[in-house]
């Protein structure tokens, strides 16, 4: 049968050898693949930087669909997509400022401080309070319950003779 190669990015294989790698991945459906995946991940700012040089694709903006889909040279960011793109760019902008608490947006970094100087503060040696757990009393009498079902306690686990019974 022999090894075959699995492209991700195409989302197909063939038989991996190098001349047949080399020419897959120098071809321009893997190029274009590639550039798609990693288009995913850029940052808002680069593609409104990019968005803004390009024209809006007229066929995109009438019909809804373009036959170059994502391999267009020309826009398909309506207006409200771009205000939308130019405002989450402005937001990052002003978070990369130190903003103070005063504006409505607290500090990243007096969050993260606080958060360890509580968590470090509380004493490890602190006893806590557990709610008790109070039973009807129809279930107190558990004569009709297998002793590995009954309740442990401090006595039980002293008196070692009714595991003898557990079966």
């Amino acid at each position: 049968m022999g090894k075959r190669y699995y492209c991700a990015y195409c989302d197909r294989s063939f038989k991996d050898d190098p001349e047949a790698r080399k020419k897959h991945l120098s071809s321009l459906q893997h190029a274009k693949n590639r550039a798609d995946h990693y288009n995913m991940f850029k940052d808002p700012e680069a593609i409104l930087k990019e968005e803004c040089t390009k024209i809006p694709c007229k066929w995109y903006l009438s019909v809804g669909d373009c036959a170059f889909g994502l391999g267009c040279r020309f826009s398909h960011y309506t207006p409200p997509m771009m205000w939308e793109l130019q405002r989450l760019v402005a937001m990052k902008n002003q978070s990369k400022l130190n903003v103070t608490p005063e504006n409505g947006w607290p500090n990243p970094d007096d969050i993260i401080k606080e958060y360890f100087e509580n968590a470090t503060s509380a004493n490890s040696t602190e006893e806590f309070n557990y709610p008790a757990w109070h039973r009807p009393l129809e279930l107190r009498d558990y004569s009709m319950l297998p002793p590995s079902l009954w309740p442990i306690t401090p006595e039980s686990l002293a008196n070692t003779s009714t595991f003898r019974e557990w079966g």
